[in-house]
């Protein structure tokens, strides 16, 4: 027995497109709904099985939807899941996928109606790559994804929307909003600033001496830069912070290398080093934005 007659996606890009295909491969759902301004990039992922039908007018897509999730860029979630709760059944269950919460979720606190159908989401999962193409049915296995309601939220909404997450693989961690932000400022959106910084100031006559390293250190740089610039902004002062942090310590390796102070260097090294160490290889150790 499926779980959901109608799912409605609105933006099928990576995470989108993930969903879709979970869904179908789980068996989840009857009908799944891509929406999306772009008819080619909507019949990209009609054609590679991760929807079943597409839509270009969200208020049609989400008309029969018994589940909304909109994985569109953060600048316009709010928008979005106001228009998709006017158009959609009055139990239809709304959740996103943006990589911020605070912003998103104090928009989104009236009126009540409202708050009796959305509870904001995050997987932490994906790639620096966008586009329902790089999809895979797999994403979310074994993958944190945040749920994150506010304190008036009803607990039967916030159970569905984590039965829906682990329902796809996800192990879910329910965290306020603003807790959320605080720390994805610390784990995935400082550390993309950092990687764009780096890669922005490699000279490029040097890059053919680039190796595993700087690949590596630099590879979320890849990632859509108006979509960045959104989630920067959104969390502008969790990430201040954030900056704020990393730069002292930045300073105090700078310090000991013009002092020549091999034992401070060496300290800074190998705290880096336990921490990196305590992470380990599991999946779903790198950070990812939704896009």
């Amino acid at each position: 027995m499926k779980d959901w007659d109608t799912v409605a996606i609105v933006g099928v890009g990576l995470i989108g497109a993930s969903i879709g295909l979970a869904l179908r491969r789980r068996g989840l759902a009857e009908r799944i709904v891509g929406i999306g301004r772009n008819a080619q990039r909507l019949q990209t992922a009609l054609d590679m099985g991760a929807v079943t039908q597409i839509s270009t007018e969200l208020a049609d897509g989400v008309a029969d939807a018994q589940l909304i999730v909109v994985c569109t860029p953060v600048g316009h979630i709010v928008s979005h899941v106001r228009e998709a709760a006017a158009a959609s059944p009055a139990r239809a269950l709304i959740t996103d996928a943006g990589s911020t919460k605070e912003v998103i979720c104090r928009e989104l606190a009236e009126p009540p109606e409202l708050v009796a159908r959305f509870v904001g989401s995050h997987p932490m999962a994906g790639s620096e790559k966008s586009g329902a193409q790089y999809g895979r049915d797999d994403l979310f296995v074994d993958r944190v994804t945040v749920v994150t309601p506010r304190e008036d939220s009803p607990e039967e909404l916030v159970l569905r929307v984590e039965a829906f997450w682990q329902s796809l693989g996800s192990r879910v961690v329910r965290m306020a909003p603003d807790a959320h932000d605080a720390a994805v400022a610390a784990v995935s959106h400082t550390p993309h600033l950092v990687a764009s910084a780096l890669a922005a100031a490699t000279p490029r006559q040097h890059l053919a001496l680039a190796g595993a390293g700087w690949s590596d250190t630099t590879r979320v740089a890849a990632g859509d830069a108006d979509l960045w610039q959104q989630i920067l902004l959104q969390n502008r002062d969790h990430v201040l912070q954030a900056l704020d942090h990393f730069a002292a310590i930045l300073a105090a390796a700078r310090e000991a290398l013009a002092a020549q102070d091999a034992n401070q260097l060496e300290h800074l090294l190998q705290t880096g080093k336990q921490t990196r160490d305590a992470l380990g290889n599991r999946p779903g150790s790198h950070s990812f934005l939704a896009d």
